[in-house]
């Protein structure tokens, strides 16, 4: 079975910050298998998800994992996201959907601020 995985930003008005999702999502397809891959946000950046699940479904993917690159649960996580995809699974009864966990306070995340606290003494 064909295996879809969006990465979900939240989008930003500025396109810098939409850049560095696509840039993240680069190194995650980098390391990533033979599923097929589309990068998307909530709001203010384009594609919608929507419109990602659209592209996979057209190409084939019949389970779709969706990947939210939040740091934090919040009304996006808890209600926006689970209300979102109910609504594509009407649209796509044959494709099956799942949601990932989002990025949360993991020790790899913490290693990262780590990684940057050093970085900002050394300036």
């Amino acid at each position: 079975m064909q295996q879809g995985v969006i990465l979900l930003g939240h989008g930003s008005r500025q396109a810098a910050a939409n850049h560095e999702i696509f840039q993240l999502a680069e190194q995650v397809k980098a390391r990533g298998d033979n599923a097929l891959y589309e990068t998307c946000f909530l709001q203010f950046g384009e594609p919608s998800l929507p419109t990602a699940i659209h592209k996979l479904v057209a190409a084939g993917a019949k389970r779709i994992i969706i990947v939210p690159l939040l740091l934090t649960v919040g009304t996006h996580i808890q209600f926006e996201l689970p209300r979102l995809i109910q609504e594509q699974q009407g649209h796509y009864p044959e494709v099956t959907f799942v949601l990932a966990p989002h990025l949360g306070a993991d020790d790899r995340i913490a290693e990262i601020v780590v990684d940057r606290i050093k970085q900002g003494s050394e300036s």
